[in-house]
């Protein structure tokens, strides 16, 4: 005889109840003056978790709950009905296991989900969103790290038309918009997110052949075709939110997903997007000059120029070294 409650057909009411598992093949309800009875082949069933309770539904809507003790264990076990959550709550392997699974699905995520997602949500973004993203961006670096260009107006169109022939010829259709900036950032450029890159005024000084500037702008360019702002854009708001539902900690994921498009233009691509941007300038090197010996001469005077500024961990880093950029160059085609 089992101790529990009872719930009446098509009611919410509880009262205190027994049921009769003594009988051979029949279940028996007693509930104060109601009674209900069923063969056990046609009574539902449902074992609790652990210590949650077991709960038997009869064919005429009787619910009887319950709670676990020795004589309900008996009587599952009797009739082949498992706890098996609970068995596993009580195996350590088990739970080894089940840990080690959920590490390895958390980390393959992260590592392979969350990126084959991002190429996937990217591919069917409508071009709206960034140029949106871009406009908003070149806003607050107008405002914040730039400065006009003190280049002069004929310098900026020699170097336009040389890039936009460069595009014909690599028949690259879309309008790539080139801005001229000066900055104290030094020597440097950067890919927005749509169809722009800007270009510091600093980089154009340390050039000394027009063939080693040409070799950053297919690198931004790269930068450019291969979505790469978009994609750490996306990766990262997967990223934020994926840990905001993992924590249950939501508090400052919107502060994060807006900042982003600034965060990703100004810190630059990670190192795998980079080397891709580098395989890009060094493949459109080849087919406008036939060599990519302008590009290695680029990453040298870059390398000359940045000796005096303290290093960081490659970890940290979201460029390669340049040294290793170089390596790679000389040994391609």
């Amino acid at each position: 005889m089992l101790n529990g409650v009872a719930h009446p057909p098509r009611s919410s009411e509880r009262c205190e109840a027994t049921l009769d598992i003594s009988l051979d093949g029949m279940l028996v309800i007693n509930a104060s003056d109601q009674r209900s009875s069923a063969n056990i082949a046609d009574v539902k069933i449902n074992v609790g978790v652990g210590s949650t309770p077991s709960k038997f539904t009869f064919p005429d809507g009787w619910l009887f709950v319950a709670q676990p003790c020795d004589e309900l264990t008996a009587f599952l076990k009797q009739h082949d009905q498992h706890d098996w959550m609970g068995k596993l709550e009580k195996n350590v392997s088990a739970i080894l296991i089940c840990c080690i699974a959920i590490l390895a699905l958390t980390i393959g995520t992260f590592t392979h989900g969350i990126p084959w997602l991002t190429d996937k949500v990217v591919v069917y973004l409508p071009d709206s969103v960034s140029k949106i993203v871009e406009e908003r961006v070149l806003v607050s670096f107008d405002e914040q790290l730039f400065e006009p260009s003190e280049l002069t107006l004929s310098q900026q169109t020699v170097i336009r038309q040389r890039f936009e022939g460069h595009l014909r010829e690599l028949g690259i259709d879309g309008e790539v918009r080139l801005l001229f900036r000066s900055s104290e950032l030094g020597a440097n450029a950067f890919a927005l997110s749509h169809n722009t890159i800007i270009v510091l005024d600093d980089l154009v000084q340390l050039t000394k052949t027009q063939q080693q500037l040409d070799s950053i702008l297919m690198h931004e360019l790269g930068h450019i075709e291969q979505q790469h702002v978009m994609k750490t854009i996306v990766r990262s708001s997967l990223l934020s939110l994926s840990v905001a539902i993992l924590t249950g900690e939501s508090s400052g994921v919107i502060d994060n997903l807006a900042g982003i498009g600034v965060f990703v233009a100004n810190n630059g691509q990670s190192q795998h997007a980079e080397r891709e941007a580098d395989r890009f300038a060094s493949d459109s090197m080849w087919q406008i000059h036939g060599t990519n010996q302008p590009m290695i001469e680029m990453f040298e005077l870059l390398q000359e120029s940045s000796e005096h500024e303290a290093e960081i961990p490659a970890w940290l880093s979201s460029h390669p070294e340049l040294s290793e950029r170089i390596d790679s160059l000389k040994s391609s085609h």
